[in-house]
């Protein structure tokens, strides 16, 4: 299917979005279902004559989201989505609140799960082997081991021992998990560290249910730290009806087959993206069947307004609607009538060192 096609499907789909300005509109700010009209008379083009659709993505849930990027983006009356952890939000500073969250959402913004307190989910490789005996595994980065107590599995093809976390530090040798226990059996170094399945699944429906007791729907997942292979992967793709970083890079996603489980996004900060580099990747998102994702952390230094501005109006000018992933994923399905997230392929086919484990 052609891009003109798919966005007057999306219309014709009742999926009608929003009509988008280039400059922005210094009128007061109108409501989500104001914003969301095609036939009335704001500046820019009707949905059906956008050149392709983008995501804008933020992650963590800080302040800033709110602060800084909520109200740029009302300037220009288009939305993004948050990634957010209800457990930050609730013991930490810096971090939005609930009623932030709710009307950000009531306002037409996506939210998405980025777990509880931004655990790294997907495994992650040993750098040596770790012995029976051993109270301490080496690994590639020691993230599993920021909350004493949680569960964890270390494993290789043939043998997988349960251990509970002490703490994580580094040494000259480098970065480590600390157990409560010694280890009870040998894995070589070719093993892994990760969460128990179940605790993995708890974690997420933990989750969905604080954001959800705060009145706010859950659309999708955004996998913290990038950390995505492993056995989480057929849980959360079983979980939601869309990812926006299966995998690091890219951000460029085909329409034709796309699985919204398995999509890719662009960090636009300064020290990922350049502006000539932001400018081609919109470029592209105007010109092939592709729907667009971008991401950023607000609270980083490297994300100033600036550049939130610059990468808002290089999408507008490539005539880009910009959209949640909700939107861009109901209009997917609406397209061949498929629900959202669903995949051709069979669970698990996925390359990995070891079938999702």
């Amino acid at each position: 299917m052609h891009r003109r096609e798919f966005l007057t499907g999306v219309v014709a789909n009742g999926c009608a979005l929003r009509e988008y300005a280039l400059v922005p509109d210094a009128t007061p700010h109108v409501g989500r279902d104001q914003r969301r009209s095609t036939d009335g008379d704001a500046g820019g083009a009707p949905l059906e004559e956008a050149a392709g659709l983008v995501v804008f993505t933020y992650d963590d849930g800080p302040i800033e989201d709110y602060t800084m990027t909520y109200r740029v983006h009302r300037e220009y009356g288009v939305p993004g989505c948050l990634a957010v952890c209800p457990g930050r939000m609730e013991d930490s500073g810096g971090f939005l609140e609930p009623g932030h969250l709710r009307e950000m959402h009531g306002d037409g913004w996506g939210v998405l799960s980025h777990t509880y307190r931004h655990r790294a989910l997907g495994r992650i490789g040993l750098a040596e082997p770790a012995r029976e005996g051993d109270r301490r595994a080496y690994v590639e980065a020691h993230r599993h081991g920021r909350f004493e107590g949680d569960p964890l599995v270390v494993f290789d093809d043939e043998t997988t021992v349960s251990a509970t976390v002490a703490g994580r530090g580094s040494d000259p040798t480098g970065e480590f998990v600390e157990f409560e226990a010694p280890l009870s059996e040998s894995i070589g170094a070719s093993g892994y560290v990760r969460y128990p399945e179940r605790f993995m699944r708890d974690v997420l429906a933990r989750t969905d249910a604080r954001l959800e007791s705060w009145g706010v729907e859950v659309s999708g997942f955004v996998y913290p730290y990038d950390r995505y292979h492993g056995a989480i992967e057929g849980i959360v793709r079983e979980r939601y009806g869309a990812v926006a970083n299966h995998r690091y890079g890219g951000g460029h996603n085909g329409i034709d087959g796309l699985d919204p489980t398995t999509m890719r996004r662009r960090y636009v900060q300064t020290d990922k993206a350049s502006e000539a580099e932001i400018a081609a990747f919109m470029e592209t998102a105007a010109t092939e069947d592709v729907l667009a994702i971008v991401g950023a952390h607000s609270q980083f230094e490297t994300f100033p307004e600036e550049r939130l501005r610059y990468t808002i109006e290089t999408a507008l000018e490539y005539d880009l609607a910009i959209v949640t992933v909700g939107e861009a994923i109901a209009a997917l399905a609406g397209r061949d009538d498929e629900p959202a997230g669903s995949s051709q392929r069979p669970r698990g086919s996925v390359d990995t060192r070891f079938p999702l484990r």
